[in-house]
């Protein structure tokens, strides 16, 4: 025995979500990936929601992976000195116009930079490109705009300088115990995003 249903079928309930979506409209946010977390988490998140940005990390730790510890001791402050910096002077209005336009180009850079790290063998070179990836990583979220500038600084700061701790330490310590290739396959991945973003803005 067949018991009549109550519900309509599924043809007729999706219908009826499409036209309840129509006329039930509201804000949408194609980049608040968090929702509304306040200023602080939301920057300190952005990377995970900012392909290019979190490319910059990743690529800068596969650069810092790759090469000697006395390098990263120096590096990593200068990096986040000049993510600091940039981040200051984006959201005080200072950052030079349109300064996105040149995240892509960086992101291919210090992926190349890794996957053949020889190439960049000059260590005053090695340092001006991480300081150069640093002051991308901090114009990479773009203008804030109207947000609580302080929150938004200290949580882009410490985000910039959570991650990619994090990720060099990952990448430093698969290539020690797993397979010395961890930091250049890390780097072509980031050097194909690049790739793929410079091709697609041209």
């Amino acid at each position: 025995m067949t018991v009549p249903s109550v519900f309509p079928s599924r043809a007729w309930q999706g219908a009826l979500a499409t036209v309840l979506l129509f006329l039930c409209p509201t804000t949408g946010r194609a980049h608040d990936a968090f929702g509304d977390l306040g200023p602080f988490y939301a920057s300190f998140l952005h990377p995970l929601a900012d392909p290019l940005q979190a490319a910059l990390l990743v690529g800068v730790a596969a650069f810092l992976a790759g090469r000697q510890l006395a390098f990263a001791r120096v590096a990593v402050p200068l990096f986040l000195a000049m993510s600091s910096l940039a981040a200051f002077a984006l959201a005080y209005g200072h950052a030079p116009g349109e300064p996105g336009s040149l995240v892509p180009y960086a992101v291919l850079s210090i992926g190349l930079a890794a996957v053949v790290p020889k190439v960049v063998k000059p260590r005053i070179v090695a340092f001006a490109l991480v300081a150069a990836t640093g002051a991308m990583t901090g114009l990479a979220p773009g203008v804030p705009g109207e947000v609580m500038m302080l929150q938004w600084l200290s949580g882009t700061v410490c985000g910039i300088a959570a991650l990619v701790l994090l990720a060099w330490f990952a990448l430093d310590a698969v290539a020690r115990h797993l397979t010395s290739i961890a930091p250049k396959v890390a780097g072509s991945w980031v050097a194909a995003v690049g790739i793929l973003v410079v091709a697609l803005s041209v």
